[in-house]
């Protein structure tokens, strides 16, 4: 995955084509799934690939280049799907992991260290707010002499200091076989996945819309909902259904990323949503099927008097209703 693949079926057919993938738009918040009302990620996650092709591979002379217009890709058989992994929450203790690279799942493709996509290391840091410190450094450090639970005493007869001994951290835990990601010292698995709890759209194709001033493959996911509570990452992987590297190879991963942390709500703590982003409206401008909001949408709690009817021409009343775009619903009375 990242890596330049040369095609020879589909659209790249006898073009070595590198794919990156970008998360440009991540979800912030979402509802709990009720079968009466889906309830989807907001904002929607938005994810940009790019193309590149790649010229001499393997030799000294390696260049690539973006391709030039995407409006020329056929985007009928380009895919993108989604995974759901679960992450720590505030009042969860991050794990703590040995010092190395991401070691990827069995099952997943290798991440080989490259120029094009390589495994991050990530140091130990240890954190004062550890619980489970204060046990380790008791279970290791020598205890200080004594003579019947007294402190020892000098021939003297003065007493004597205990010694003190270097500050020793706590030891390492050394990471799962199947790391995928990690978020801060968090550990991502492959094992945690969870994307059986994802309802909606997980596998959808590009747009081709303008972007930052230019033609840009945008996959847009309007429709995801979550059916747990808690925070949690999204992972894209592209992949071209019509193009393989040989007629009998299996379909290759081109592309990968991970998305940023966001949290699922219960209906009661859930605190209402945000006026949608300028991207938002950008893409359902050019025809994709979002719900748009113009202002904030927030919960009403318990006790919390409703905003005033609006008066209509023909002397009948506007009530308030949460689920309109502008704040008021069609009912009359």
């Amino acid at each position: 995955m990242g890596r330049p693949i040369r095609f020879e079926t589909g659209q790249f057919s006898g073009q070595t084509i590198r794919a990156e993938l970008h998360e440009i738009q991540k979800a912030d918040l979402g509802r709990k799934y009720a079968r009466v009302d889906r309830r989807p990620l907001d904002p929607p996650p938005v994810v940009q690939l790019r193309l590149f092709e790649v010229f001499n591979e393997g030799t000294s002379q390696e260049t690539e280049r973006e391709l030039r217009s995407y409006d020329d890709v056929e985007v009928l058989g380009l895919m993108c799907t989604v995974d759901l992994f679960p992450v720590f929450n505030e009042n969860q203790r991050a794990t703590r992991v040995a010092r190395g690279p991401v070691t990827p799942s069995p099952n997943s493709q290798s991440l080989s260290p490259s120029r094009y996509q390589g495994a991050r290391s990530y140091p130990y840091t240890y954190t004062s707010s550890d619980t489970s410190y204060n046990h380790i450094q008791s279970a290791h450090l020598p205890h200080s002499p004594t003579t019947n639970g007294s402190s020892a005493m000098h021939a003297s007869g003065l007493p004597v200091s205990p010694p003190s001994y270097p500050h020793r951290p706590p030891p390492l835990v050394q990471a799962p076989p199947d790391v995928v990601h990690r978020v801060g010292d968090f550990v991502v698995t492959e094992s945690s996945k969870v994307t059986q709890n994802l309802v909606g759209a997980t596998f959808v194709q590009p747009w081709c819309v303008d972007y930052q001033g230019k033609k840009a493959l945008l996959f847009v996911f309007s429709d995801l909902a979550v059916k747990i509570e808690g925070n949690f990452i999204l992972r894209y992987r592209v992949f071209d259904i019509f193009s393989k590297p040989s007629p009998t190879a299996n379909l290759p991963i081109q592309a990968e990323c991970y998305g940023g942390t966001f949290r699922v709500y219960s209906t009661k703590e859930f605190p209402g949503l945000q006026a949608s982003t300028e991207l938002t409206k950008q893409l359902a401008m050019w025809g994709v099927r979002l719900n748009i909001r113009e202002t904030e949408r927030r919960r009403r709690r318990r006790g919390e008097r409703s905003p005033s009817p609006q008066l209509l021409a023909n002397g009948k009343r506007k009530y308030a209703s949460p689920g309109s775009a502008d704040g008021y619903n069609s009912s009359e009375d």
